[in-house]
């Protein structure tokens, strides 16, 4: 069985009381393997064997943690594998985009490309050092900052934006890089302490599960800090009457549960319903896509996680195959809006959403309850479509850079004084070319036909034998 390294907890993965009854990937939404193929790689995952379609389809979303009938935790046993084949292969070259101390990293593309304001919204919160109550953004909140930047939300924290904490390592976790989450973990702990701080709100439900769970229970870190989710927070002071929403939203909207939504219950309460009683709470009606809740399917970015060989030039067209099935589900409802109550799959969503042509708005949760506020924010998203444009212009520019990379390991995960003074200067004329070129409607319409066509082509396939 492959074995956890170092410290961290080797029995996540409940393997003797696993029946091998492959329930778990069967009943998966994304893959629905049949059973006894299901079983099959159960099997080969407990013996550390080449898996023949989980490994390479998995979109990290912990449905099949919910799913097994016998609670064994089996996505445990997918990451631990994961884990095994970054230590021996390292990662795909188009990874360093979400590995803030690499180069190329779509934080400092982005700063690039973003307007002044928001240039200079993002550097506050980058600069403002952590003390007592602190409101942790988050890393893909950061790429679309706008959603709730000038907001009275935010004057109840100490508003910070601590890149280099990778969201406590929430994204490496889905994508199996244990061993550098450990680390991850270690170094939060560290920099919290250091600073005094008392309290950690986080804006990110994957956070929360982070610092609450992972890192004390599986890789031994235990934090000190008092950890809050924002929605909780916000649902508490909405009873209290400290924050008001006088004016009703009064749209349709479907919900997209995030993948961390599905990693468990706190305070009795799940991150799903959590999410839904504070968009409930704008005078919003709520319908329902098929697959919600514990077997709702993936935004997109996870399907990132399942890289198989090679550089990988699939994951965007793979990202993107995953997306598609989501909006077809979202419109299917007749709903108004698609709602999304994480960072990270809002930019994603959004560039899917520039890219394949789908006619339905986006929105954070947030951004409904500041409308329900009555402040004033983009309704006609325009800031959220030239957002998109940036970020695909970002996945161009890194996929063709990616091309004559090697595979690679993160070695820091800390900005040295030195990354610090550097950062945002680099001018990135390539990234700039891209995104001038990108303006135009005509060559937004070739780009999609061209994007479209490769991923006919390059989109990895799941062919079972019948």
């Amino acid at each position: 069985m492959v074995e956890a390294q170092g410290n961290r907890n080797r029995q996540i993965f409940k393997a003797d009381e696993c029946t091998r009854c492959g329930i778990c990937f069967n009943e998966c939404p994304e893959m629905h393997l049949p059973i006894e193929i299901a079983k099959n790689e159960v099997m080969r995952l407990i013996h550390g064997q080449e898996s023949e379609y989980v490994l390479k389809h998995c979109t990290s979303c912990f449905s099949c943690n919910l799913l097994c009938p016998y609670d064994c935790k089996p996505y445990q046993l997918i990451l631990e594998n994961w884990n095994k084949q970054y230590t021996e292969r390292g990662s795909p070259a188009l990874n360093r985009f979400v590995c803030p101390t690499e180069k190329n990293n779509v934080w400092e593309m982005l700063f690039q490309l973003a307007p002044k304001f928001e240039r200079d919204q993002v550097k506050m919160w980058m600069r403002t050092p952590p003390k007592n109550t602190i409101l942790l953004v988050g890393n893909y909140t950061h790429l679309m900052s706008f959603i709730i930047s000038g907001s009275e939300l935010l004057d109840h924290f100490t508003v910070v934006d601590l890149l280099d904490n990778w969201e406590c390592g929430a994204y490496p976790y889905q994508l199996g890089y244990l061993d550098l989450v450990e680390r991850i973990g270690k170094q939060c702990k560290s920099d919290f302490d250091e600073a005094g701080v008392k309290t950690i709100v986080t804006f990110l439900d994957a956070v929360e599960h982070m610092l609450n769970e992972v890192h004390p229970n599986e890789m031994g870190i235990k934090f000190n800090q008092k950890v809050v989710n924002f929605n909780t927070w916000l649902l508490e002071m909405i009873e209290e009457g400290k924050i008001n929403m006088p004016n009703r939203v009064n749209m349709k909207v479907t919900v997209h549960d995030n993948c961390y939504s599905k990693s468990g219950v706190y305070d009795g309460i799940s991150y799903w319903d959590l999410a839904r009683k504070v968009i409930k709470q704008t005078g919003c009606e709520i319908v329902e896509m098929e697959h919600n809740r514990k077997t709702a399917l993936c935004c997109g970015f996870g399907a990132g996680c399942s890289w198989t060989t090679g550089h990988a030039f699939n994951i965007p067209f793979d990202m993107m195959s995953v997306a598609e099935v989501k909006f077809q589900e979202a419109i299917a409802t007749g709903a108004d809006a698609l709602v999304t109550y994480c960072g990270g799959c809002l930019y994603l969503m959004w560039a899917a959403r520039e890219l394949l042509e789908y006619d339905i708005d986006i929105y954070h949760h947030i951004e409904l309850v500041r409308i329900a506020m009555g402040e004033n924010i983009d309704t006609l998203q325009k800031r959220h479509k030239e957002r998109a444009w940036d970020l695909i212009a970002i996945i161009a520019n890194v996929m063709l850079k990616s091309i004559f990379s090697k595979n690679f390991k993160v070695t820091e995960t800390k900005f040295s004084i030195r990354d610090k003074k550097k950062w945002g200067k680099k001018p990135y004329l390539g990234l700039r070319f891209i995104r001038f070129c990108l303006k135009p409607k005509f060559m937004k319409d070739l780009f999609r036909k061209v994007f479209r066509q490769l991923m006919k082509r390059y989109t990895t396939k799941l062919e079972i034998p019948q």
